[in-house]
């Protein structure tokens, strides 16, 4: 009923894969494929229009213009390595076995992905910046060997260890031995990915098509802008109109939500997250301001600011004295009587989480600024299919929250860019309920490479229909499913799973028992809770049913995500059979 890949749809994607590929033996003229993927980028501040940022981003903006923005593109898993191998394996987390962050095994390389796909079709492949389908667990100790996972499907690798860091960032990249090599690089994460990625397009086989993926860490937490950004963004964040749920109570939806554990006001680290300078904030202020349920209070700065101990002597020179004044202006304005409450206090935390948050995006648009003019001085752009993403959504204090996990709008729908000049109409910002599972059969597809075996591993559907007009009718009213399952862990947000439709989100809360519905239309910031309301009660029995009906096309196991505890899987790989 609700299969994500029909089988009219696979033998259409074949027939354009045949096409494909006889044009590649007639001309050698397959597309490059761009990737770029940024981490915990919100659409909220994606910036390709006046609505969608605070702060303006010509880059972003230009990328906009030039190809089809995605307004309703979402993630399968809200957490950064979940999503990054629904990106890779075009499957649900269950599927290909990576559940959660600190995983008890790293992601199975061994399972087919698009990257492997496009190596067997002749492409030649590199990965640079963020890879984050590692499996160290908090304290771990002793060989860290077992909780690796290298790029695989890649010719060229050079990835961060883990998250990586902003300043002056550690990279690994594959020894003659087969040993990993980590080496230190001078400068800054997001200029540093950006020049080894444009190192690589210049010393490429230039025979070849190339499938190059540029992750960037940025705009992970600690929020950390370059350098030479730091206060560029204040104006902005300073003018920008918070949400009008800032300070939501989390009244009138399942009393889990009450438990959550990344707040701003409660959660949010004043020192390591909010970059206040601890040693020029009165005794009595420090009280003031602290998070009463954090735990990730600390006594000393160089271990509050995780970036600080990898700063050289110049940037946290610069760090210091700009947040130096940050915090005493803060001070003064608590002492005057300009901030009082602790509404007060929310509102400018907000206002500094906005300012770094915005500030850290800057780079991001000034690298795609950088491999856009690449593209087009090295005659690239025209044969070029260019992707953007991030690999989940945000929070920018919707629900008076940061990060991301909870299905809400905020951390489930997440930013979509696409460009292919004579392909992908320029300037069209399609309505289609896409997900990132659809990315691996699109690059198949237009590689040629969507072979039956390829294609019967995908659980998404190739784009290439939307490319036209950003509509189709393959696309109408398609639900999407969606699972979290990282509960125990950071932040206490239960494991829970449900569907968007094109009006309503429904989700089922594992850990609590609880249903959860919002309608959309009705009530876009989902603040009420409407799953009991008996006008509703024809709706939630269609919506249950849907909800099963999804859970069986996408093979979801009994059980899962589960209430507690840990889940082992076995990656399933084609999702035609169920077998690996």
């Amino acid at each position: 009923m609700h299969q994500y890949l029909t089988n009219g749809l696979l033998l259409a994607a074949c027939s354009a894969s045949l096409a494909f590929s006889a044009q590649t033996k007639e001309e050698d003229q397959r597309p490059n494929i761009l990737v770029i993927v940024t981490d915990d980028h919100s659409y909220q501040t994606l910036g390709t229009c006046e609505k969608d940022s605070p702060m303006p981003y010509p880059n972003f903006r230009k990328l906009a213009d030039e190809g089809m923005v995605f307004d309703r593109s979402y993630c399968a898993n809200s957490l950064c390595g979940p999503s990054r191998a629904c990106i890779y394996t075009g499957r649900h987390s269950h599927m290909n076995g990576y559940l959660f962050n600190e995983h008890a095994a790293p992601f199975d390389g061994s399972q087919p992905t698009f990257p492997k796909m496009l190596q067997k079709a002749g492409y030649q492949t590199a990965i640079v910046g963020k890879w984050h389908l590692e499996a160290i667990p908090p304290n771990a100790r002793g060989d860290m060997s077992k909780y690796e996972s290298n790029p695989t499907g890649f010719d060229y690798w050079e990835i961060f260890p883990g998250q990586g860091n902003y300043f002056n960032p550690d990279f690994i990249t594959p020894g003659k031995d087969g040993k990993r090599v980590v080496k230190t690089e001078p400068g800054y994460a997001t200029e540093l990915v950006t020049q080894k990625s444009l190192k690589w397009l210049d010393q490429r086989d230039k025979t070849k098509p190339f499938m190059l993926v540029v992750g960037h860490k940025a705009p992970h937490r600690c929020w950390c802008p370059s350098i030479q950004n730091l206060g560029r963004a204040k104006q902005y964040a300073d003018l920008a109109d918070p949400p009008a749920n800032l300070e939501d109570d989390f009244a009138n939806r399942p009393e889990f939500l009450k438990m959550t554990e990344q707040t701003l006001l409660n959660h949010f680290n004043v020192w390591s997250d909010e970059h206040l300078i601890k040693e020029v904030v009165p005794e009595d202020i420090q009280k003031m301001l602290s998070c009463p349920e954090s735990k990730t209070l600390h006594t000393k700065y160089d271990w509050e600011m995780p970036e600080w101990v990898r700063m050289d002597p110049q940037q946290k020179e610069a760090w210091y004295n700009y947040h130096k004044a940050r915090t005493l202006q803060l001070v003064k304005d608590i002492r005057s009587g300009k901030i009082k409450t602790k509404n007060d206090i929310l509102l400018r935390r907000w206002r500094h989480y906005m300012e770094d948050y915005l500030g850290t995006v800057l780079s991001v648009d000034e690298s795609i600024g950088e491999i856009m003019d690449y593209l087009k001085k090295n005659g690239l752009e025209k044969n070029t299919i260019v992707l953007y993403c991030g690999d989940q959504g945000f929070y920018m204090g919707e629900h008076g929250l940061y990060d991301k996990r909870w299905i809400f709008e905020e951390s489930f729908r997440m930013p979509l860019i696409m460009k292919w000049p004579g392909h992908i109409k320029p300037g069209v910002r399609s309505n289609a309920m896409v997900q990132e599972l659809d990315y691996a059969p699109t690059f198949c597809e237009v590689a040629g490479a969507a072979t039956p075996e390829n294609m019967s591993t995908f659980q998404g559907r190739s784009l290439t229909p939307l490319f036209k007009t950003g509509e189709h009718p393959d696309f109408k009213d398609r639900p999407l499913y969606y699972a979290f399952y990282e509960n125990p862990g950071e932040h206490n947000a239960p494991r829970h799973d449900g569907l968007r439709t094109e009006r309503y989100t429904l989700s089922y809360l594992w850990t609590s028992d609880e249903w959860m519905l919002f309608d959309n239309h009705k009530d876009p910031a989902q603040m009420m809770d409407v799953h009991a309301k008996p006008e509703y009660a024809e709706t939630m029995k269609e919506l249950k049913k849907l909800y099963r009906q999804l859970r069986k096309d996408c093979q979801v196991p009994e059980g899962f995500p589960g209430a507690t505890g840990k889940l082992s899987v076995t990656p399933r790989w084609d999702c035609g059979t169920g077998k690996n």
